[in-house]
């Protein structure tokens, strides 16, 4: 019997966790000469009662055609034209990321960096308590981002044309302990923030 793959055993857990995965992979051959000719994506979509778990991952033979993320979403109760990105702070902020907003409440903004190109911020609807919650989850979890779009992730049907707030890493989780802070505290702070939002 082969050995399991990544792929299998998230789909396992997320299987025992009562989550009821779905799945699909895709391999295809494009009848283009070049580098461009394979395409290989696969993800998972699970479910629960508040949020959706997503594990995607696709790589292609051209530069920039690979992506990997594992994430956390939820429909929220926003204008469309709200968007954002939430990061922990650190100190090379200030060079990587553009569109850099305060929230103008210290304690946001001494833990947390928001990117934005319309200049939104979520200082109504995060609290102190929210923050903590992220910040304990980067502790096991790096990278880690909170993703606040409309009609982001249109792989998952029903949060189509919808704004979304999301968790996410550019990892592929599987590993027991990493699920478990992932879904357990990322599902409560996402919770946290939609209600906040209600």
């Amino acid at each position: 019997m082969a050995d399991k793959t990544a792929f299998d055993i998230l789909f396992e857990k997320l299987s025992n966790k009562g989550m009821k995965p779905e799945r699909r992979i895709s391999e295809r051959n494009f009848v283009v000469p070049g580098v461009d000719r394979m395409s290989n994506t696969k993800y998972i979509i699970a479910r629960n009662k508040t949020f959706y778990f997503c594990a995607y991952d696709s790589h292609g033979t051209s530069a920039y055609s690979s992506n990997t993320f594992t994430g956390i979403y939820s429909t929220i109760n926003l204008p469309a034209e709200t968007e954002c990105y939430i990061y922990k702070k650190d100190w090379t902020d200030q060079i990587l990321r553009t569109g850099k907003h305060k929230t103008e409440i210290k304690y946001i903004d001494e833990n947390l960096t928001i990117t934005s190109a319309t200049k939104w911020t979520p200082s109504l609807i995060l609290s102190p308590a929210d923050v903590n919650l992220f910040l304990e989850i980067h502790i096991s979890i790096v990278p880690l981002k909170i993703v606040i779009q409309h009609d982001y992730l249109s792989l998952i049907e029903e949060l189509k044309d919808k704004t979304i707030i999301g968790i996410e890493t550019d990892t592929w989780l599987y590993e027991d302990s990493d699920l478990d802070t992932f879904i357990n505290l990322g599902g409560q702070l996402i919770e946290n923030i939609t209600k906040a939002c209600a």
